[in-house]
């Protein structure tokens, strides 16, 4: 955290938010996160954390649980070393949620800015089939992992199975030479346990003697060759899963860059909801962001007080005010106020959500803060001193585009030459155009805020009933230190604050009771606002709940509505579908009496023979089906037999039962041909995948050259670099392109790439 913005406590805000990160190297990344004042930064963190919050408020689960770095085993790896079965499981278990993420985030709008993260993540599913096929869930290399592999359990397998049928049978025929009858195992290999007296008798070798003395462990000669067998397949077995593992390492080196930017992606991404989740529980948002160098903070929280107990505050900085100075009384709220403003202005810029029910920031250049005591030990200077010395500096660097913090301008000093000095660095701070708050018991520097008309005099309320702070943030009002009043709380002797008020009023000036009386006015005018206020806030209510109400009302109606124009859709269904049926009824009647009149004029007509014109049918014909008049088309033909398609039913008829139908001419389509539009001087490309960003790139570029343009902005963003780079390699390849380089800084730096054409 840089030094400057220490005693704002924004490290403090970064360890909670840190602490809603699973991965560690998220945790780490979120403390030691920077405060960059790039305006497409700040863009970026805003968007991220805001279409993070927008995927959280949707119930939608992210999670991050079960992700670490196995950056060492991928640099292992990379070494020509060989992972063992359980870190290669570790890092199959990894890749699957690099799966898992990419899976999810598929699924979410293309349009999202966060989606840079998981789709700059490469998943190589070769390799990892692979490492599943051999390793089992415990990271053991399974039985069948390759076909040797099982070949060589099976042998062994055998061998063994042998081997324990013959020690068995050798126990059964030799028991008197045992001294017990049992199997046991040295170096791999069946020995027995056989008397002293008859160690010699079955030859071959012995593996020691018992604890006793009185038996030794004998491998029998009839036994030697077996367990050779035995032990030569263990051997085989422990150089193929040896194999087996160095295999699946060099394929795990051959993709180890690719999967340490997988895990830089998800930690970044973690980090972005680590954000999003600190706003989801403490109720936070994001501000709007501008460029007139002015805030606008509404009914705004300090962060790090009890929310049971933390006041909040609107705060303003517009036209024609370049600062603001805050007095009042002491352990009034002044420090406060100045940290809660300078803190969720920085907070915005790391896009971490502030505590406000509506914000708009601008984008400074710079921030810089001198609050509370900065003396220094180790360079001998008084709290005066180091207090100059800090203001000297923020003064030297400061420019119209910065925010300067400072609380209790000058202290540590002669009352008279403090104003002074504070009076002079006041017109400092005008003429370098910076923008400032500033707090203040002084009344010289309040008598001057007062007549000036770029700043605003402000103050923190104080209650002399109860004799203690409100912490409300009062504009244009000026605030008394009130230290007689709080004083009188301590000292036990009424006298002392008394005489008190005598030195005090002997001292005042014209000037000053003129500033007493000026303070109580907008004392009594603020009380009149907060009533105003008051009735202005239950009139809101009562519009509200009217507002509620008609809308209950008009919920209600069209559900009404609907219900009664379904129960009329449904009435005319049925009356459509009994008129429909009445109409085929008059039809079948008409159709009847047409039939059988036909009948009646045949009977009576002379019978002519003539021969009736073949029609030769075939696949496609349209047709209609002479006993119910229905029309489709022919799909295939067998025999004297036609398959007939009507409204998607198949049904099968006779040739003979069919009419062809003529065909249907399909309307001839004309082509029209498109004029491009002028061409743009930019194109923007965030949020685009790798790929649709090439293609768009060329496309512009295209007509970008056809159109003699002499030089084009692209704008990819900042994000993993992915992007950025794939692009200026096809750039590199374009033979129009004389050259391409970063935008500058208002350009967008490099989050911008300017072509210029030959």
């Amino acid at each position: 955290m840089t030094e400057r913005y220490a005693n704002l406590d924004l490290d403090v805000i970064q360890e909670s938010v840190s602490r809603l990160t699973p991965i560690k190297e998220s945790r780490l990344f979120i403390l030691s996160e920077e405060v960059d004042f790039n305006p497409l930064q700040i863009r970026k963190n805003i968007k991220e954390t805001s279409e993070a919050m927008k995927i959280l408020k949707d119930n939608v689960n992210v999670s991050f649980d079960g992700i670490y770095n196995v950056n060492d085993l991928l640099i292992k790896a990379d070494k020509g070393m060989v992972l063992s079965g359980v870190e290669l499981k570790n890092v199959l278990v990894f890749h699957n949620h690099c799966e898992r993420i990419v899976k999810q985030f598929s699924k979410f709008d293309e349009g999202l800015s966060i989606r840079d993260y998981p789709d700059s993540i490469n998943l190589n599913g070769r390799v990892f089939e692979k490492i599943e096929r051999c390793i089992d869930n415990s990271g053991a290399v399974k039985e069948d992992a390759t076909d040797r592999l099982k070949t060589i359990l099976f042998d062994l397998d055998r061998a063994e199975k042998d081997l324990y049928n013959r020690a068995h049978t050798f126990i059964d025929k030799h028991g008197d030479s045992l001294q017990e009858p049992s199997i046991f195992m040295r170096n791999d290999r069946i020995t027995f346990l056989i008397k002293n007296s008859d160690k010699n008798k079955y030859q071959g070798y012995t593996y020691g003697s018992s604890s006793s003395g009185l038996a030794f462990y004998v491998e029998p000669a009839s036994f030697i060759e077996a367990n050779n067998r035995k032990v030569s397949l263990m051997q085989d077995r422990e150089d193929e899963i040896e194999r087996i593992l160095r295999d699946l390492s060099y394929l795990i080196a051959s993709i180890a860059e690719e999967y340490k930017e997988n895990f830089d992606s998800l930690m970044r991404l973690s980090a972005i909801f680590a954000k999003a989740e600190y706003g989801r529980q403490k109720g936070g948002i994001l501000p709007l962001l501008n460029t007139d160098l002015h805030f606008d903070f509404e009914s705004l929280c300090h962060p790090l007080i009890d929310e049971k107990k933390v006041v909040s505050n609107s705060y303003r900085l517009k036209d024609p005010y370049q600062g603001i100075v805050i007095s009042g009384s002491n352990t009034g709220g002044k420090t406060v106020s100045l940290k809660a403003i300078g803190l969720s202005i920085l907070m915005s810029y790391l896009g971490i959500p502030i505590i406000a029910e509506k914000a708009n920031v601008p984008l400074y250049r710079n921030i810089y803060v001198d609050i509370d005591d900065n003396q220094s030990i180790s360079d001998s200077l008084s709290t005066f001193s180091a207090h100059i010395r800090n203001i000297n500096n923020i003064l030297s660097e400061t420019d119209d585009h910065c925010l300067v913090l400072i609380d209790e301008l000058i202290s540590g000093t002669d009352p008279k030459e403090a104003q002074a000095i504070s009076l002079a660095i006041l017109d400092k701070l005008k003429e370098k155009g910076s923008s400032f708050i500033i707090t203040t018991h002084f009344d010289d520097i309040k008598k001057y805020s007062y007549d000036d008309p770029k700043i605003l005099l402000s103050s923190v309320g104080f209650n002399m009933e109860t004799l203690s702070p409100t912490y409300k943030y009062l504009e244009d009002s000026i605030g008394a230190s009130n230290a007689l009043e709080i004083a009188s709380r301590y000292f036990d002797d009424p006298a002392i604050i008394e005489n008190a008020r005598n030195y005090l009023q002997k001292n005042k000036s014209e000037h000053d009771e003129l500033l007493d009386r000026l303070s109580k006015q907008i004392e009594e005018t603020q009380v009149e606002k907060e009533k105003l206020e008051l009735a202005r806030s239950k009139a809101e209510q009562q519009i509200k709940e009217f507002e509620e109400k008609n809308a209950a009302f008009e919920n209600e109606k069209e559900k009404l509505k609907k219900k009664y124009l379904d129960e009329l859709n449904a009435y005319i269904e049925e009356v459509k579908l009994e008129a429909l049926e009445k109409l085929e009824s008059i039809k079948q009647v008409r159709n009847d009496k047409v039939i059988e009149e036909i009948e009646h004029l045949q009977a009576k007509a002379p019978v002519e023979h003539k021969e009736e014109e073949k029609v030769v049918f075939k696949e496609g014909d349209n047709v209609r089906i002479k006993d119910n008049e229905q029309v489709g088309v022919i799909t295939k033909i067998s025999k004297d037999r036609a398959f007939v398609s009507i409204r998607g039913l198949t049904v099968q008829t006779k040739l003979s039962d069919l009419t062809l139908m003529p065909k249907i001419k399909k309307p001839q389509t004309k082509v029209i041909a498109r004029k491009y539009a002028r061409v743009p001087s930019e194109i923007n490309l965030v949020g685009s995948r790798v790929e649709d960003a090439l293609v768009a790139m060329e496309e512009y570029l295209d007509k970008a050259n056809a159109s003699h343009m002499t030089n084009v902005k692209v704008i990819h963003g900042i994000g993993t670099g992915t992007l950025r780079k794939m692009l200026r390699q096809r750039l590199s390849r374009l033979s129009y392109v004389k050259s391409f380089k970063d935008g500058d800084y208002y350009d967008g730096g490099s989050a911008v790439t300017i072509v210029e054409f030959k």
